[in-house]
């Protein structure tokens, strides 16, 4: 039994050193989202084959061993509180458990179970793959810079251009490249510094790591090739307090997948006078900000409290093993001030069930045994002993089938993925029925992702809207069109219903019914009532206003669609499309000397070079005539009138009042958004 968990714990260091290599260097060019999606997803993997190798040594040893540390309490608190948000927040929490939050919570399960799977050297093992791994990572980005890095090879097989720059990293960006290896420079100056001994291994690969974090730092330069958009500390401290108005959210979050909903519903307004306006961020300026938008104050104190009991352990840790947690520690730092990322946590996890196998003899180990059963002769002799290793047995086979079907339900999400990236692809050929194809088996695999469903709802108008187009479409194909139609809004109302808070989902419901106007009872209102929801989960984006008004000014209500044109100019002054639909209304409505300051408006935001720039000049040209004739009229009017007498100028004018709006006006929210082919645009 002995040589059988030897060979278990052997075969897990050899999983968590191959597991750090891809979670850091593996690409599965299979999916849309294929650097991230391959990271998280084998994390996913990665995390079940811990579950599995922990019930296959329970067996094996015939005990249940579970190791306990000063660590143990805030990473299952972690754990807890994310895998609480992401059920408790939403009836359908798939998209929380395939994203962030089941990374935390796939994170907390490795350094449980870890600690109890790998050997005491793991730690060492682990710091010097890193570093490896560091230099690898290394050499790929200074490839890339030359042209002749990974993406040559990926992008045959994903199908779509790449960038052939250091702009292009394994690991998703410079920034976390950059982190990574600023870890595994920890690790080794830590060790260097416990031991006072510079080792030949730490003498090559360290130069190496701190040419590559030279090489990193500098790509993200403003105007280098890696540079990247950040969110706004401000904004991200702005949504954060928002989000967590209400008792509930403040105490377990919108949940690990609504980030970005919470950011569109709740970004501050001056946001969009900066160049990220029409950015949606689904991660905060930093792990603290973003966990307490998504896990409440539960979730920032359990992780908070986690890191605390680092920096204890790392300053009362056992020295030989004190480097193994101050390499850990330093992912946790990096995240205070840092957006969290897949890689970055994982990694973090990893080194700390490491940290805890090397420390496995200085903490607290519970085991359940078989009980045993002895009976003696009446000699006192021994003459027969058992051991009931049943209970055991079926103890490690429960947590066997339990991680099974967690790879299971992960297998199944990425088939999902995999099936929407043929679609893509097909898309790209022009073949609309292998993309319908795809589409459909992605959302039959994983029917409980609006993102899938809000897919395939656009799969099935742009394939009606085609069929509709065909000058010599049979009646066969007429009638796929209304078919195709019904299946676009039931797929995007089923949409709504997996996310409602969504804005993307009302969005894409709001375009479907739009293309049926004119062709569907109702339409109108329909798509009226979806756009308005839309904006208010997204009200500060003016695109929203202008579709929406684009919609009343092709119905000819040109009041409503002048409020809607003059609130996305209120929301967003220099965008010069809210106040060139303002002046095509004003115009409707016969109010040329507003329509002539909007038309200024414009002009004043376009660049003088520009084609717009001519036509808005001419249309402003039309409209200084009007007004001058107008002018004229009204002068020559005037001169002909004769004075009013006294009693002429006191009649009575009660029950008027001009600054009544009619009874018909639409009153919509300030916190409104869209888009609608029927505004006129720049």
């Amino acid at each position: 039994m002995q040589n059988r968990s030897d060979i278990v714990t052997n075969i897990s260091l050899l999983v968590f050193v191959v597991a750090l290599a891809v979670l850091v260097l593996g690409l599965f060019p299979f999916t849309d989202n294929f650097i991230v999606q391959s990271k998280t997803y084998f994390l996913f993997i990665f995390a079940g084959l811990v579950g599995l190798l922990f019930a296959l040594k329970s067996m094996s040893k015939q005990a249940i061993s579970l190791l306990w540390s000063p660590l143990s309490l805030p990473v299952l608190l972690f754990g807890g509180s994310m895998l609480a948000s992401s059920l408790l927040t939403n009836s359908y929490p798939q998209e929380s458990l395939l994203g962030m939050g089941g990374v935390f919570i796939a994170g907390s399960v490795i350094t449980l179970l870890g600690g109890v799977l790998l050997p005491k050297n793991a730690g060492s093992v682990i710091s010097k793959s890193l570093a490896v791994i560091g230099v690898l990572l290394t050499v790929s980005s200074a490839l890339q810079l030359l042209g002749y890095g990974p993406s040559k090879l990926i992008e045959p097989l994903l199908g779509l251009a790449l960038p052939h720059t250091i702009a292009f990293n394994l690991t998703g960006s410079s920034l976390i490249a950059l982190q990574v290896l600023l870890v595994a420079v920890v690790g080794l100056i830590a060790t260097i510094l416990q031991t006072r001994f510079i080792s030949k291994f730490s003498a090559v690969v360290l130069p190496i790591l701190l040419i590559g974090i030279a090489l990193h730092g500098w790509s993200l330069l403003p105007g280098k090739p890696a540079t990247l958009i950040l969110p706004s500390l401000k904004a991200s401290w702005s949504v954060a307090l928002d989000a967590i108005r209400e008792p509930r959210s403040a105490l377990i979050g919108v949940g690990p997948a609504a980030y970005a909903n919470a950011y569109l519903k709740f970004k501050p307004l001056w946001v969009n006078a900066t160049p990220t306006w029409n950015i949606q961020f689904s991660q905060a300026a930093d792990a603290p900000l973003y966990l307490l938008t998504i896990g409440g104050f539960v979730g920032l104190a359990s992780w908070l409290f986690l890191l605390v009991r680092m920096v204890s352990a790392s300053k009362q840790g056992h020295h030989d093993t004190r480097p193994f947690i101050i390499t850990a520690l330093a992912c946790g730092l990096l995240q205070l001030f840092l957006p969290s990322n897949v890689i970055i946590t994982g990694l973090q996890f990893i080194l700390l069930a490491a940290y805890l196998a090397s420390e496995v003899d200085r903490l607290t180990l519970f085991k359940l045994k078989a009980p045993s059963l002895s009976l003696m002769s009446e000699n006192a002799q021994m003459t027969q002993a058992s051991k009931a290793v049943a209970p055991i047995y079926l103890v490690a086979l429960a947590f066997a089938i339990g991680f099974g079907t967690l790879l299971f339900f992960v297998g199944k999400g990425y088939a999902a993925e995999l099936a929407l990236h043929r679609g893509t692809l097909a898309a790209q050929k022009n073949d609309g029925i292998a993309v319908y194809t795809n589409h459909q088996q992605a959302v039959t695999i994983n029917p409980y992702l609006d993102s899938l469903r809000r897919q395939y709802a656009l799969t099935n108008m742009l394939i009606a809207a085609a069929l509709s187009n065909k000058t010599d479409a049979t009646e066969k194909e007429k009638a796929q069109v209304g078919e195709l139609l019904q299946q676009a809004v039931r797929e995007a109302r089923s949409a709504t219903a997996l996310d409602p808070t969504d804005a993307q989902n009302w969005a894409v419901l709001s375009q479907i019914y739009q293309n049926m106007i004119g062709v569907a009872d109702q339409a109108q209102e329909f798509t009226v009532q979806s756009y308005v929801t839309t904006i208010e989960n997204d009200p500060t984006n003016p695109a929203l206003r202008i579709s929406l008004g684009g919609i009343f000014l092709s119905q000819e209500q040109f009041a409503q669609a002048a409020t809607l044109f003059q609130q996305a100019a209120e929301i967003k002054p220099d965008y010069a499309n809210a106040h060139y639909n303002l002046a095509v209304a004003l115009m409707k409505l016969n109010q040329f000397v507003q329509a002539r300051a909007s038309y200024q408006q414009v002009l004043a935001l376009v660049d003088p070079a520009s084609e717009d720039y001519t036509l808005i000049t001419k249309e402003l040209e039309s409209v200084e005539k009007i007004i001058t004739e107008q002018t004229a009229a009204a002068s020559a009017s005037a001169s002909q009138a004769k004075t009013p007498s006294i009693t002429d100028q006191t009649v009575s004018r009660a029950g008027q009042d001009p600054l009544q709006p009619a009874d018909n006006d639409v009153q919509f929210s300030p916190e409104a958004n869209l888009e609608s082919s029927a505004a006129p645009a720049l």
